[in-house]
């Protein structure tokens, strides 16, 4: 294979301008004389990306207590950075786990798993009946509903979190680079990374750092196997509420049985209102349909599904007070692994290629974290975390080619 002449060289390439590739930017951007550059195809922050949005959860109530001990070294690392740069990036709201309290695992785990881990780990949380869910706040819940409420957790600032990693990355040397569409990827009979892109542009880069979130298997594919994962179309978006009752609204997330008949996944969430100037509330549901999943974005269909948007209607209607008109819904991309963890490895065989991709919607609470850890397997240095469940080599993950029958 012959060599290629590039149009820019570089120590590290990062493919993706989403919160997993600007934190990467950011922790590698504080060691001296590395030449980075990120590669975004659109703006930033990227209104079609999954960390799209101005509010996002964080929480250590998990039924998986691996999640737990990731959001605990999170949260440090999200108050280091509030503090070095004198910034909020975290509101603590407290947050509502409630509904049917089945033993089953689901997406996002279940409220018997989630209380079992809490009280492993000693974290405080409430534990409340129909009855005083009904008196704390303005829902009606079913007569065998009930909750969990964790304290501790809240929502993390996202738009200003993405704006913080851009803006100091910058200030410390990184070049970003938006309107920049990767197109293929290919390893250099030398071992370096050539990156070509849409414009024409060519980038050589040492080691390249793959944070493009759904479109990691169309990259892929232009060089190896792609990964086992699938692209979720989630519906989100924000409904007005009474303004007396604007107060009234904690951030919550609805347990209940899948209902095959009627479609309905029965997993929803929402988040307090958190501006003095609107009374809206974000919600959404946490699941997806077998026949609206894909393989690739170029299937991907952006038009909110109109079941899903009247499903997601008549829960808050039918469960929370105060609900007033829908003003905007949306159908942001998640990358979903078979068992909802996430992929944060070198490419098996491509040891000059990490990645982060299946982020399954549930990534951006852990990104300070993550973005260190990418930086650590760029820079070849001991994991400051445990990283075997995120393994590029799990078989829920391997292409599907190489996974025995």
């Amino acid at each position: 294979m012959a060599e290629t002449t590039a149009d820019f060289n570089a120590d590290v390439v990062i493919i993706g301008g989403g919160i997993a590739g600007l934190a990467t930017a950011y922790y590698l951007s504080q060691k001296q004389h590395l030449q980075i550059i990120l590669l975004e195809k659109e703006s930033i922050p990227n209104p079609n990306n999954s960390s799209y949005g101005d509010e996002r959860m964080y929480r250590r109530m998990y039924s998986n207590e691996y999640l737990s001990e990731l959001q605990e070294e999170s949260l440090k690392e999200w108050k280091t950075l509030e503090t070095q740069h004198d910034c909020q990036l975290l509101r603590q709201n407290g947050l509502l786990f409630y509904g049917e309290a089945w033993d089953e695992e689901t997406i996002e785990g279940s409220i018997p798993g989630a209380r079992r881990v809490m009280e492993k780990k000693g974290i405080p949380f409430e534990a409340l009946n129909a009855e005083q869910l009904q008196q704390r706040w303005r829902m009606r819940p079913k007569p065998d509903f009930i909750g969990l409420f964790e304290s501790t957790s809240g929502m993390v600032w996202s738009t200003k979190a993405i704006e913080l990693f851009r803006s100091q990355a910058e200030t410390n040397g990184v070049s970003i680079h938006t309107g920049e569409e990767t197109v293929s990827l290919n390893v250099t009979i030398s071992g370096s990374v050539e990156v070509k892109t849409q414009s024409g542009n060519i980038f050589i880069a040492k080691q390249v750092v793959l944070t493009a979130g759904p479109w990691t298997n169309d990259l892929l594919s232009s060089f190896t196997d792609p990964l086992n994962l699938e692209i979720w179309p989630m519906l989100w978006g924000h409904y007005r509420v009474e303004e007396t009752l604007r107060d009234q609204f904690p951030q919550w997330f609805c347990f209940q049985q899948e209902k095959p008949d009627s479609n309905d996944g029965g997993l929803y969430y929402g988040f307090p209102c958190h501006t003095p100037e609107t009374s809206l509330i974000k919600v959404g549901i946490d699941w997806c349909p077998p026949e609206l999943r894909s393989k690739t974005m170029s299937t991907f269909v952006r038009e909110p599904d109109s079941e899903l948007a009247q499903l997601l209607d008549q829960f808050l209607r039918n469960n929370w007070d105060g609900i007033k008109e829908c003003v905007g819904l949306y159908f942001s991309p998640y990358t979903m692994t078979k068992d909802t963890l996430f992929v944060l490895d070198r490419l098996p065989g491509y040891p000059q290629i990490s990645l982060f991709t299946g982020g399954s919607g549930q990534a951006f609470k852990f990104t300070p974290l993550l973005g260190k850890l990418l930086a650590e397997l760029v820079l070849d240095q001991p994991p400051s975390f445990d990283l075997s469940p995120l393994s590029a080599s799990r078989e829920c993950v391997k292409p599907l080619s190489t996974v025995s029958a």
